[in-house]
């Protein structure tokens, strides 16, 4: 904490914002969340949803936001800062954009592909077996690897306002003005009504069973929901601990909070509207659930080339998600490189340095290894966030106190109104829910 006054920060409420959003909203915004909307009901997904982002979702986001602006470190030195034998949860929270940067840098590189193909030979992408052809080119994949690795990295070396900050101000409103343009473009195509009344309108009848209520369903969506919210806003990930070291005091972090999740949820919204109402239309209610890998590389080309100017959304859709996967490596770059800063006080310049050259042999197994990337991919999103999770619910609601969360949360003469149902929420109910969540994701229950 001794070099808190120089650490760098955001130039304001503004950057701030759209920095952390800009982390929020990525490539699972563009894939996992309409599969789940489309698996589990649809509007009741999406109520549910959204009722848990403005409890469960807002809280966690504070909570992180403010250990950070209140330690001025990133979550490897913030945790032990604070009470020296909690070190362990920092360390967890930031073994996982270690993990998840590599394969997620490839997975990057392989919507590069994506983007540049449909610009060059627009029929190629849909053709049979083009996706499995191209990720066992490995001399392929390692290429746009590196096209998409090295802006992302540029933007870490020219540092927080000048690289985060000001590549954010360009690619946030690019992305979203690329998501309303095509959401706009797909809900008004023939045919889109069916999608769309699926999507947007709850329909109650699939909690029941056999004429009865089920609660085992509504468990289901509800846990769905909270997984995908937990995803969805880089919970448990050190990059809002560390965006968080660089706010100023006088900014509001509730609000902040609040305005970095409606962002993050009205990208899924439409991303979910870009992808259901189409894919029901030209490939039925089973392809809309689709899910993962396969959703975006497979199942979509064949919707897009089945759809009249479909070539130009699908070019229009793989900008959208190149932005989305560029903003959040962007983000679990930076977490990375301040946490070698925090950890050996090197430059960043060389902090940097060390990160590209690890990123860069760390990817080799997923580049060449769907399946590899895959179980890493389960192991950060389902075993180590949830954990990671947990571990700080209990610290802040049990060890450090949510007075402490309080306290920063209102510097500089800011209310949090909310203070009372963010005490219980973080204490008792966020715990158990993330419990719920880990036993779900392991098999459990």
């Amino acid at each position: 904490m001794e070099d808190s006054q120089k650490r760098a920060n955001w130039s304001g409420h503004l950057g701030f914002v759209l920095a952390a959003a800009a982390s929020a909203v990525g490539l699972g915004n563009l894939w996992r969340f309409p599969a789940s909307a489309a698996t589990y009901g649809g509007g009741i997904f999406l109520c549910i949803y959204f009722l848990l982002f403005l409890t469960f979702g807002v809280f966690m986001m504070i909570t992180e936001i403010a250990i950070g602006r209140a330690t001025r470190l990133s979550a490897i030195k913030a945790f032990s800062s604070l009470n020296g034998k909690w070190a362990v949860t920092g360390w967890l929270g930031t073994l996982v954009p270690i993990l998840i940067l590599p394969y997620y840098c490839v997975i990057g590189g392989w919507v590069t592909e994506y983007f540049f193909r449909y610009l060059v030979s627009p029929g190629l992408p849909a053709s049979e077996g083009f996706f499995s052809s191209f990720t066992s080119n490995t001399g392929e994949v390692f290429m746009m690897f590196a096209v998409f690795t090295i802006p992302a990295f540029a933007f870490i070396f020219a540092g927080v306002k000048r690289g985060i900050e000001t590549s954010n101000s360009v690619l946030m409103p690019m992305l979203l003005a690329l998501t309303v343009g095509i959401a706009a473009f797909t809900v008004t195509r023939p045919g889109a009504s069916e999608g769309l009344k699926y999507l947007l309108v709850p329909n109650f009848s699939c909690l029941f069973v056999d004429g009865s209520f089920s609660f085992s369903m509504l468990s289901k969506i509800v846990l769905a929901a909270m997984g995908q919210m937990f995803f969805s806003l880089s919970i448990a990930m050190g990059i809002l601990i560390t965006y968080g070291s660089y706010m100023p005091k006088k900014s509001d972090i509730t609000r902040s909070s609040l305005k970095i999740g409606l962002i993050d949820t009205l990208v899924a919204v439409l991303a979910g509207l870009i992808i259901i109402p189409p894919a029901y239309t030209y490939g039925g209610e089973e392809l809309a659930r689709t899910a993962g890998i396969k959703l975006m590389f497979v199942s979509l080309p064949q919707v897009f080339s089945a759809m009249p100017a479909g070539h130009i959304v699908a070019v229009a859709f793989f900008a959208l998600c190149l932005f989305a996967a560029l903003t959040s490596a962007v983000s679990m770059a930076e977490t990375v490189v301040a946490s070698v800063c925090d950890l050996t006080k090197l430059s960043r310049v060389s902090a940097t340095t060390l990160t590209v050259g690890y990123v860069a042999i760390a990817a080799v197994p997923s580049a060449m290894s769907i399946d590899f990337l895959g179980k890493t991919d389960f192991v950060t999103n389902s075993v180590l966030m949830p954990v990671c999770a947990f571990l700080t619910c209990i610290f802040v609601g049990w060890v450090a106190g949510t007075e402490f969360i309080r306290r920063e949360a209102t510097a500089e003469g800011v209310r949090f109104r909310a203070y009372p149902a963010y005490r219980i929420v973080m204490r008792y109910f966020a715990p158990l829910m993330i419990l719920l969540i880990l036993a779900a994701c392991l098999g459990l229950i």
